[in-house]
C-alpha cells in the first residue's frame, strides 16, 4: 500500500505517525508533499527523523507530476493540506482519494471554517472525511461527525477539537476504509463557502451587538497570533475580551 500526503501541521503528522506505526505501512511507501513554513517545523523534523521522502513542490511542476506518478500511489490524503491537488494526480490514485475538513459539510466550505462557526453564533460544527473531486470540498462524504461549540468556545479551542478529533477517529475510519465497510454518501448541495482569506480582516465592526462582537473576539483568539483587533485613528488595539472591548469604547 503506497500513499502520498498532502499535510500540514500536527493533524498530518499525528496520521502519518499512525500510518506507521498502527497500520504497518513501510517509510519507502509514504511521499509527502508539505510546507516549509515555521508553523510546520515539528512535522518536518518527524519526516526526517523517520527519513520520510518528501518535497515542498506547487502541483504546476512537471518533474514533481512525474515523481508522484512513479510512485503510483494507491491512496492520495489531504491532511490539512494549503493546496489544491489537481485532477491529473488524483487520477493517479488506485485505490482512493480523501481530504479532512474541519466543518460539517457542506456548511462551511474552504477556509477558517473553525472561526466562522463561532462568528456565525453556531452551537455545533463537526468534522468531514471525503472524497476529493475537482471541484474543493464537494466529494462523497465518507465520514461525519457533529462537534459541539460552547459558549465560552474560541478559534483556538475548536480548532484543537475538531483536530484531536480526527486524529482520534482515523484507526477505525482507516480500517474500515481498506476493508470497503464504508458506503459514500452523495454531499448535499448549495451549503456556505469561505475563502482563504481573514474574517473580516481581523478588525472588529462598532456596530455590532454584544454578542456578535464577543463571538469575534473568541474566534480571533488563537495564540501565539493576534487576536482581534479594534481601529482607533491611525492605530489598532487589540482585544482579547468583551470586557476590553468596552473599556476601549469608554476612552
Amino acid at each position: 500500500m503506497k500513499i502520498f500526503i498532502d499535510g500540514f501541521g500536527v493533524v498530518a503528522q499525528s496520521i502519518t505517525r499512525k500510518l506507521l506505526e498502527n497500520h504497518s505501512i513501510e517509510p519507502e511507501n509514504i511521499y509527502i508533499n508539505t510546507y516549509k513554513l515555521a508553523q510546520n517545523s515539528s512535522f518536518l523534523d518527524y519526516i526526517n527523523q523517520m527519513g520520510l521522502r518528501y518535497k515542498n513542490s506547487a502541483y504546476k511542476n512537471e518533474l514533481f507530476y512525474e515523481s508522484v506518478h512513479e510512485f503510483s500511489p494507491d491512496i492520495i490524503m489531504s491532511l490539512y493540506g494549503r493546496r489544491i491537488i489537481p485532477a491529473q494526480y488524483l487520477r493517479l490514485a488506485k485505490f482512493g482519494k480523501f481530504n479532512l475538513h474541519p466543518s460539517s459539510l457542506p456548511q462551511y466550505k474552504g477556509c477558517f471554517s473553525v472561526p466562522w462557526a463561532i462568528i456565525n453564533l453556531e452551537k455545533t460544527t463537526g468534522i468531514t472525511i471525503h472524497e476529493i473531486a475537482e471541484r474543493v470540498d464537494s466529494g462523497k462524504i465518507l465520514f461525519q461527525e457533529d462537534i459541539s461549540i460552547s459558549d465560552d468556545e474560541t478559534g483556538y479551542s475548536l480548532w484543537h477539537k475538531t483536530a484531536s478529533g480526527f486524529i482520534t477517529i482515523f484507526d477505525e475510519f482507516f480500517e474500515n476504509y481498506l476493508a470497503g465497510n464504508i458506503k459514500p454518501k452523495v454531499m448535499a448541495s448549495g451549503g456556505t463557502y469561505y475563502p482563504r482569506a481573514l474574517p473580516f480582516d481581523g478588525i472588529i465592526d462598532e456596530s455590532w451587538d454584544e454578542a456578535r462582537a464577543d463571538a469575534f473576539i473568541r474566534a480571533m483568539h488563537f495564540p501565539p497570533f493576534r487576536g482581534a483587533l479594534l481601529k482607533r485613528g491611525e492605530s489598532v488595539i487589540e482585544i482579547e475580551s468583551a470586557k476590553k472591548l468596552k473599556l476601549a469604547k469608554g476612552k
